[in-house]
């Protein structure tokens, strides 16, 4: 239930609604006693419009939250009919700035000193305004011009009250509707509440921008402003000034005769080590938040949205990407299956077929054709259908390619993010297999083998308890006992012939080593060791072989 204080915005939000037509929403939700406006006019506002256009509407004047609501229900396809995503993705978070006297006094509280004293000068006109803050320039003593950005005034009191009414509504969308009880609304608010809360925190998004520096430290193409920490706090964040062009101005880099196709094979190319090398990523490719200088170095701004990727995740991934661009069906489902939830109802035939379909539609299509971020969207609506479900960061990715390729189709039309996926993609799977990663994973199997045999003897210590008291019930119904035995023989023994296959293609791994590690000089042992391991594994192999239920 809603606290006191909510009761008039959530008045506020249903009238809204109503008054764009959504009366019968609001019915149905059984909110109907709390709308002022009458919920079923002749003449809604825009009622020339679709409906389409004025929920777009809607969201736009219930202000922030709901903003970055629809941006964020945009990217959920299945949920909302396609001409309802395009609007959404519409949705532009254009603000009013608030004063510079404001800004000054939220500086001054939050660094415990006189503006004056912290800054040589200090603009109190803003560069740019957005729905949570606005920048502005200035310059530290010594002369180092720096941008500020300052929360604006109980942004966090509205945001916060705005995503207590959002559960609300979610609860009774999963309550009262078929579309609820489908794709769990209250997960989606739960999702996009963690997003915003930490959109909030401008020290979150200053390690943000840090992390992201440091992974492009070595590589003077791609720039990170740097952070100054003395002048940052959870409200206000100090960071370097870039004197560049932002992609929005498209007059200014006509004028600075840019390359724009250099430009945006490096963005690619960031945007692809950020995603499949390095599992961390800028979240929010608008033309605003990236900027070129001269030599057509690239710079980013606005780090309060980022993806963050597990390493299983940034493989699995990888591997979902090149699967697609090689034709490889049974890749792409497994790599589905890997990062998704599957629930009783999926049935994994039927999402093998969709999932072929969709390949067929890209089939000997143009690499330059394919657009990812649309691609993913695809993916996720077929998943959608079968009742799987994703976790955010992947939600967040689909949205970064195709708001990027977005970006860069308007500056280079005939060039695509999958023009260069393939051979970077050769450059992760050389990754994936180096001496270090096998090794790192080699050990990582051991330790979960170790941690198995650590708990198994609890676990069967539990479950012969349990027998003992009869408090374990097993039905068994066995048909054609003799075949099922031999089926299970056959898939023991498969299973055997698999692990020391696999163990003699990972020792052979570390003998594939450069050349200055000969045989009798690298660590001998380690081949003795082998050596002994592929002796033993090839008298298994033979021993099932002669059996002949291989």
């Amino acid at each position: 239930m809603l606290r006191k204080g909510r009761l008039k915005r959530f008045r506020k939000i249903i009238n809204t609604m109503a008054k764009y037509g959504f009366g019968q929403l609001i019915h149905d939700l059984g909110i109907e006693e709390l709308a002022r406006y009458p919920l079923y006019r002749k003449h809604t506002k825009g009622s020339h419009l679709s409906k389409a256009q004025r929920f777009r509407m809607a969201m736009e004047e219930l202000g922030p939250t709901f903003i970055k609501f629809g941006q964020l229900l945009s990217t959920r396809t299945g949920i909302l009919p396609e001409d309802y995503l395009i609007e959404l993705r519409r949705l532009q978070d254009n603000a009013q700035p608030f004063s510079g006297n404001q800004a000054r006094k939220i500086i001054e509280k939050e660094l415990n000193l006189p503006l004056d004293s912290l800054f040589e000068s200090f603009d109190e006109t803003p560069l740019a305004a957005a729905s949570i803050g606005q920048v502005h320039k200035a310059v530290l003593p010594g002369g180092k011009k720096v941008a500020v950005k300052v929360q604006r005034p109980n942004i966090m009191k509205t945001i916060e009250q705005d995503l207590e009414i959002l559960e609300e509504i979610a609860n009774l969308l999963d309550k009262y509707t078929t579309a609820g009880r489908l794709y769990n609304f209250t997960g989606i608010v739960s999702e996009f509440k963690r997003i915003t809360l930490r959109e909030l925190n401008y020290q979150r998004e200053a390690r943000n921008a840090e992390r992201l520096y440091n992974s492009f430290l070595h590589d003077n193409s791609i720039l990170i402003p740097a952070i100054y920490w003395n002048y940052t706090t959870p409200r206000v964040l100090t960071m370097e000034y870039m004197q560049g062009i932002t992609l929005n101005n498209k007059e200014a880099l006509n004028r600075g005769n840019f390359n724009k196709r250099i430009i945006v094979e490096k963005l690619s190319r960031a945007y692809l080590k950020q995603i499949l090398t390095d599992g961390f990523f800028h979240g929010d490719p608008h033309p605003g938040n990236i900027g070129v200088l001269q030599g057509e170095k690239i710079y980013f701004l606005d780090f309060g949205v980022v993806g963050s990727l597990t390493d299983g995740q940034r493989q699995t991934i990888g591997h979902l990407l090149m699967g697609f661009i090689t034709g490889n069906s049974g890749q792409v489902l497994s790599s589905i299956i890997k990062l998704g939830i599957v629930s009783d109802e999926t049935d994994k035939n039927e999402l093998k077929q969709e999932l072929e379909r969709l390949q067929e539609k890209y089939y000997n299509c143009p690499l330059k054709e394919i657009q990812i971020g649309k691609l993913l969207y695809e993916l996720m609506e077929i998943s959608y259908k079968q009742q799987m479900h994703f976790p955010a960061e992947l939600t967040i990715l689909a949205k970064t390619f195709f708001t990027l390729e977005g970006l860069i189709s308007e500056l280079e039309p005939d060039f695509s993010v999958a023009e260069i996926l393939q051979p970077f993609g050769e450059e992760f799977l050389r990754d994936k297999f180096s001496r270090k990663r096998i090794t790192a994973s080699f050990f990582n199997y051991l330790l979960n083998f170790k941690h198995l045999l650590e708990i198994f003897p609890e676990y069967l210590g539990a479950i012969l308890e349990k027998g003992a008291s009869n408090s374990v019930k097993i039905k068994i119904e066995v048909i054609e006992i003799e075949k099922v035995l031999h089926r299970f023989n056959n898939m023991i023994n498969r299973l055997s012939f698999s692990i020391v296959l696999a163990s003699i293609i990972v020792g052979l791994c570390f003998l594939v080593r450069s050349a200055e590690y000969s045989f009798f000089r690298a660590f001998p042992i380690a081949e003795i060791g082998l050596i002994l391991a592929a002796a033993m594994g090839f008298w298994w192999l033979w021993a099932i072989v002669r059996s002949g239920r291989l």
